[in-house]
C-alpha cells in the first residue's frame, strides 16, 4: 500500500476543501437566469424575490442543524446529506422549467433545499480547515469561502460560454458539475473525519489554542465553547448577530435583485435613445441578459477577494498587531454604507459595475471576517453551531429588504404586450427608494460595531479610574 507524505496529504485536503466551496455558492448566480426563469414560469418581481429568499432563509435555518451535525457527528454524514440536497434541488428545478411547471412554492422549496445543501457543506469546509490548520486558521478558512464568493462567477461563465440563452441546459450542467466535485474531493474530508474522531477520543483535540492565533489581552476564550441558553445570555453574541444581520441582509438584497435592477436601467437607456422595434426588443433581451451575467461575474470575482483578503487580515491583526480580528469589521460596515449611496445615486448602467464590485467585496469580507470572530470568541469545540446561530441573523432583515425591492418594483411596473409581462420603463427610479431605507441600516450596523470594538475597552478604563475619597465612602456606606 502506497503511503502518502503527510504534508501532501495535507494540501490535498485543504484544496478539496477549497473546492467545495464552490458549490456551496451557486445561490449567489440566481440573480444570472432569475428574470428568464420568472418569464417562463409568468413570476413577478415579488415571486421571484420570494424564491431567492427561500435560499437566504434555507442557508439560515439549515446553520444550527449542520452545525449540531458536524460537531456531534462529524463531516461525511453532513458532507453526503448536502451534496444529495444541492444536486435534488437543481434536478428538479430543471424538470420544473423544461415542463413549465407555474408553481410558486414547488421553486420555493427548492431553493430552500439548496440553501441547506450548502450550509451543510460550508460547515464541513470551515470546521475541518478550522480544526487541521490552526496556526493559519484565517488564511485556511478564506480558501473555501473564497471559492464559495467566486461559485457565482465560475457558473455564469460557464453558462455563457456553453449554453447561451439555454436555461435548461445551464442548469442540467450545474448539477452534473456539482456531482463531480463532490466524487473528486470527498474522500479526503472522509479521511480527515476518520482522523479527527481517533484524535477526538484519545483527547488530543483542543477546541482553542492561544499559540495558534495570538490575539489581544483583551480578548479572553473559553475552551468550553459556550452553547445554547448560556449562548443567548452573553451581550458578544447579541451584537455579532446584529452586525451579521445588518451586512448580510444589505449584500444579499443587491445580489438577488441586480438583475431587476440591470433590467431597468438598460431598459431605460436605450427606450430613450430610440424607438422601440421587435428585431432592437430581441437585442434588448441580449443586453440585458449579458450585463446580468456580467454583474453576477464581478460581483462573484469581489466577493471571492473580499474573503481572502479577510482571512488574511485577520491573520495580520491577531499574529503580528495582537489586536482582536473585529475590529476589522468596520471595514465592510463603513463599505457597505458608500455601497448605498452609490445605488441610490446610479442612473446609467455603465457605472453599475462599481456598486456590484464593491457590494460584493464588503459582503465576502463579511462572511470571512465573521466566522473566525465567532470562533475566536467562543471556542471551536462547537464552533459549527455557534456559528450557524449567529448566521441565521440575515432572515429576517433580508426577507423584508428584498421583499420591500420586489414590490416597490412591482408597482412601479406596467404590463407590457410587446415583452409580455410587467415591464418598468423608470430607470432607477423603478427601485432606488430602497436604497434610502438600506442607507440606514449600514449606518446603525457601524454604531453597534463601535459598540462591540469600544465598548469594552470604556468600560474597562472606567473601572480602572481610581475613586475619590468621597467616593470611597459613599461606596463603603451606601
Amino acid at each position: 500500500m502506497i503511503s502518502i507524505p503527510r504534508t501532501i496529504q495535507r494540501a490535498i485536503l485543504l484544496l478539496s476543501c477549497t473546492f467545495l466551496g464552490l458549490i456551496c455558492g451557486t445561490l449567489y448566480m440566481y440573480s444570472s437566469y432569475s428574470p428568464q426563469f420568472a418569464k417562463r414560469l409568468k413570476y413577478s418581481a415579488s415571486d421571484s424575490s420570494y424564491i431567492a429568499l427561500s435560499g437566504t432563509i434555507g442557508i439560515a435555518i439549515g446553520g444550527p442543524i449542520a452545525g449540531i451535525l458536524v460537531d456531534k457527528r462529524g463531516y461525511t454524514a453532513a458532507l453526503a446529506i448536502g451534496g444529495m440536497l444541492i444536486m435534488g434541488g437543481y434536478m428538479v428545478m430543471k424538470r420544473q422549467f423544461d415542463l413549465v411547471y407555474q408553481n410558486l412554492s414547488l421553486s420555493c422549496c427548492l431553493t430552500l433545499v439548496i440553501g441547506i445543501g450548502s450550509t451543510a457543506i460550508n460547515s464541513v469546509t470551515l470546521k475541518c480547515c478550522a480544526v487541521s490548520f490552526p496556526t493559519i486558521r484565517g488564511i485556511a478558512t478564506a480558501l473555501p469561502l473564497s471559492l464559495y464568493g467566486l461559485s457565482a462567477l465560475f457558473y455564469s461563465v460557464a453558462g455563457s460560454i456553453l449554453y447561451p440563452g439555454n436555461t435548461s441546459g445551464f442548469l442540467g450542467f450545474v448539477t452534473s458539475s456539482i456531482f463531480f466535485i463532490l466524487i473528486v474531493c470527498s474522500p479526503s474530508i472522509i479521511l480527515a473525519d476518520k482522523e479527527h474522531k481517533v484524535k477526538r477520543a484519545a483527547g488530543k483535540y483542543k477546541p482553542i489554542s492561544a499559540d495558534s492565533s495570538p490575539l489581544s489581552p483583551s480578548v479572553t476564550i473559553d475552551n468550553d465553547s459556550t452553547l445554547e441558553c448560556s449562548l443567548l445570555k452573553d451581550p458578544k453574541f447579541w451584537l455579532l448577530f446584529i452586525i451579521t444581520g445588518s451586512l448580510a441582509s444589505l449584500g444579499q438584497m443587491y445580489i438577488y435583485s441586480v438583475g431587476y435592477m440591470v433590467k431597468a436601467l438598460v431598459s431605460y437607456t436605450i427606450r430613450n435613445e430610440v424607438d422601440i422595434t421587435p428585431v432592437l426588443l430581441q437585442e434588448t433581451e441580449t443586453i440585458i441578459q449579458h450585463d446580468q451575467q456580467f454583474q453576477v461575474g464581478l460581483l462573484s470575482i469581489a466577493n471571492c477577494l473580499g474573503r481572502i483578503i479577510s482571512g488574511i487580515l485577520g491573520d495580520v491583526i491577531t499574529q503580528s498587531f495582537h489586536k482582536p480580528r473585529s475590529w476589522l469589521l468596520f471595514f465592510p460596515s463603513i463599505g457597505m454604507m458608500i455601497t448605498q449611496l452609490l445605488s441610490l445615486t446610479t442612473k446609467n448602467y455603465d457605472n453599475l459595475p462599481w456598486n456590484s464590485l464593491l457590494t460584493g467585496l464588503f459582503y465576502g469580507f463579511t462572511f470571512c471576517i465573521l466566522p473566525l470572530i465567532v470562533g475566536d470568541t467562543f471556542g471551536l469545540e462547537n464552533f459549527s453551531y455557534n456559528w450557524g446561530v449567529v448566521n441565521m441573523a440575515p432572515i429576517i432583515p433580508s426577507y423584508y429588504l428584498t421583499m420591500l425591492f420586489g414590490s416597490i418594483y412591482d408597482s412601479k411596473s406596467q404590463f407590457n404586450k410587446q415583452q409580455g409581462g410587467l415591464v418598468c420603463m423608470l430607470g432607477n427610479q423603478c427601485y432606488n427608494s430602497i436604497f434610502k431605507i438600506t442607507l440606514s441600516v449600514s449606518i446603525f450596523s457601524i454604531i453597534v460595531v463601535v459598540i462591540l470594538t469600544i465598548g469594552p475597552n470604556l468600560l474597562s478604563h472606567h473601572k480602572n479610574i481610581p475613586l475619590t475619597p468621597k467616593q470611597e465612602f459613599n461606596e463603603k456606606f451606601k
